[in-house]
Order: structure tokens, then sequence, then C-alpha cells
């Protein structure tokens, strides 16, 4: 790990956390983000998505969906934004080198589905696309929108790779496995850094709970 990366690591372990309802106590009807990759994570981590021995891009799909419906159902208002740069960061952890490629397949799939299917459902969700968070066009785009707060993954995983009953008896390369984790928490907590520095409030996609009519998450 460089210097920069155990500098950024470091103060995003010191950032203060809250428990709130995102909608109820603190965003109400206010438009925010949600980071696209992070979003993928989220639900391509989900054990029942198998791409290794197969391609269940329809159940992929759904679960994009299922996430999606359960934001609008509670009136939230919000854009879903990808970054070309993030795009390697939906694949979940140790997922075969020849399996790879599938994951960036659904994704691009996944990505075109949304930009047809949400304009015709619901005109006010728009999807975009853009090379990077420093992309001068985000940061034009990101001015003009008037988002409250950005919604993200931070790369985290809840349990070692060792010990993730996901992984249990495949035969792990743990170094290489935590290399790639590193990355990911890296480029995401990176993205944070950025937003934060701008005045903009996180809130972290792989810890929200769905709570009745609320949607309760660290911010």
């Amino acid at each position: 790990m460089n210097d920069n990366a155990s500098k950024l690591l470091h103060w995003y372990g010191k950032l203060p956390a809250r428990r709130v309802d995102l909608v109820g106590d603190y965003a109400g009807q206010e438009l925010f983000i949600v980071e696209g990759d992070g979003l993928l994570l989220r639900c391509f981590d989900d054990p029942k998505i198998d791409f290794t021995d197969g391609f269940q891009l329809l159940h992929a799909v759904y679960a994009v969906e299922h996430f999606l419906q359960a934001l609008l159902q509670r009136k939230c208002v919000f854009h879903i934004v990808f970054f070309e740069v993030h795009k390697e960061l939906c694949i979940p952890r140790a997922t075969p080198s020849v399996s790879r490629s599938k994951y960036l397949l659904a994704r691009a799939i996944i990505i075109r589905h949304l930009e047809v299917q949400l304009q015709l459902s619901h005109p006010t969700v728009k999807i975009y696309t853009f090379s990077s968070a420093l992309d001068p066009l985000f940061q034009r785009y990101l001015n003009a929108s008037g988002a409250y707060f950005i919604m993200t993954h931070d790369g985290a995983n809840p349990s070692p790779a060792d010990k993730d009953p996901r992984l249990k008896g495949q035969k792990l390369d743990v170094e290489s496995i935590q290399s790639q984790e590193l990355r990911r928490r890296v480029m995401f907590r990176t993205t944070i850094f950025a937003a934060i520095d701008q005045g903009y409030n996180i809130a972290l996609i792989d810890g929200l709970e769905w709570m009745d009519t609320k949607v309760r998450d660290h911010s």
C-alpha cells in the first residue's frame, strides 16, 4: 500500500457516522445521487446470483430493479451515476478471472436496460455515465443538479475472505483477494473523499436497511 492510500484509509476510518432515516429525518423529497457501481456491487454480491457456472442475468436485473423499486416506493428522488473508471468495482470478491467479463457484460446490459425502462416508467430517474468523479462534465452536472447527498459503497466486506461462507471449500489466493479488495476500497473511498471535500454528505449503500416506509443508513 502506498502512502497516499494509507492516509486515505486512515482518514476514512476517522470519519464520524450516524444512523438516520434518509427519507423522514434527512433527505425528504430532496434529490440525491446513487453511485451505480456501488449499487451493482450490493446486488451482485447476493449469493443467489451465480455467474461462475452460468449467467443468471435475469436474477441480477431483478435484484437491481428490486432495490430501486424500494427507493421509489418510499418516494425517494434520485439519479443514478456510473463512472467508467469504477466498472470493475462491481465484481464481487474472489470472482474467477474467466467470469469477470460476465459481470462487465451484465453491467453494460443493466445500464442500457435502466436507461430504456426507467425513461418509460419513472422519467424523473435519470441515468448518467461519466469517465470519473473528476470528469469536468460530472462536476458540471453535480453543480447543476442540486443533489443533497451521494449514496455509494465504501468497498468494505463484512467478513475476511478466509471466513466468508460463500467461499467455503474454494482454493483461495488470499493475497490476490486482499490486493483486489484494497484497490476497491481505495477507489470508492477516493470518490467519497472528493464528494465530502466539495461539501456533500455520504450515505453508504452497503449499510442501508429497509424498515417499513423508512430507509435507515449510516450518513
